[in-house]
């Protein structure tokens, strides 16, 4: 009779340790390899394996938590490890000088802003320049790598704006210029993104039907192109403006995600209670804690060209 033994699975912190001394192994000399913890958004921290060449003044992050998921669900580490080096060299950022990341005259082509919760990310705030926007932070950061299948970002910290002696005005000003042209903003019928996800016809019938019979068919989302912390696209004023004009109504904001938000014209100014209530539970159940941007829902007043809580 023959028996199977079963391969005892490595905990996290083991796993880590595993994959930090494989990737040194497989990437040779000339290689600096070390686990960060880095925040994430809404004060999550993550391991990051870092690997960076000596001569390099940046280095990706590849963040762990994902790939021992896959561990546990039956991915062999060889595929894991074979993955992670792939991620690496397909890293290498053609455009970016070598003091590409030390000069504001660099990167200021390249700066853009995001919305994050405020309340959310006190630890994370106080480490990098920021401007408040209601009850959410107005975040700056420089893209370095941007094609079709991904972009690759770098967060502004406070050493940055140390290093180019510049201020919160001068970036905020730099992100205005550059976010629209680099994350142009879009606005979708909640069916054309419906149809998007589900590929079944008499499925996204059902789905319609039933948000029409709900009265949710006025729901209207609005992000960018990439679809990527596409909530920014709150900031373009006139595109709120110009919307709520197109259907001559003030507007709901809902914050689905830091990717995207929901417009609904105000048909019931007493539905925000409603709605919050709404938001706050999808939050909850649905939305990924690190995408969460706000339990709040924003009015968007006409007369007033005013975004108000």
């Amino acid at each position: 009779m023959q028996y199977t033994v079963k391969e005892e699975l490595l905990d996290y912190a083991s796993f880590v340790n595993f994959i930090k001394s494989e990737v040194k192994e497989r990437m040779g000399q000339g290689y600096t390899i070390k686990i960060i913890k880095v925040m994430k958004n809404n004060s999550l921290k993550q391991d990051s394996l870092v690997v960076q060449k000596e001569e390099e003044n940046y280095a990706p992050f590849v963040f762990l938590e994902g790939y021992y998921d896959s561990y546990i669900s039956g991915t062999p580490l060889t595929d894991i490890i074979d993955r992670i080096c792939r991620t690496y060299k397909d890293c290498a950022i053609p455009f970016m000088r070598e003091d590409f990341e030390n000069t504001l005259e660099h990167m200021q082509s390249y700066i853009f802003f995001r919305l994050i919760n405020f309340e959310r990310n006190e630890k994370l705030l106080a480490q990098i320049p920021y401007v408040k926007f209601l009850d959410l932070a107005i975040t700056f950061h420089c893209m370095v790598h941007n094609d079709e299948n991904s972009i690759r970002t770098i967060r502004i910290t406070n050493e940055h704006v140390e290093k180019w002696q510049t201020t919160c005005s001068e970036l905020l000003k730099l992100a205005f210029s550059n976010t629209r042209r680099l994350f142009p903003p879009v606005v979708r019928t909640m069916e054309e993104s419906v149809r998007e996800l589900v590929s079944d016809d008499n499925v996204y019938n059902e789905m319609i039907d039933d948000w029409q019979y709900r009265g949710r068919n006025s729901m209207y989302i609005l992000s960018n192109e990439k679809g990527i912390h596409g909530a920014s696209s709150l900031l373009y004023m006139d595109v709120i403006r110009e919307f709520a004009e197109l259907l001559n109504s003030d507007l709901f904001i809902l914050p689905s995600s830091i990717h995207e938000i929901i417009l609904m014209p105000v048909k019931n100014p007493n539905d925000k209670e409603k709605l919050q209530r709404m938001v706050k539970e999808v939050n909850d159940i649905l939305v990924p804690l690190e995408e969460v941007l706000s339990d709040n829902v924003y009015i968007y007043s006409l007369e007033m060209d005013h975004i108000v809580l």
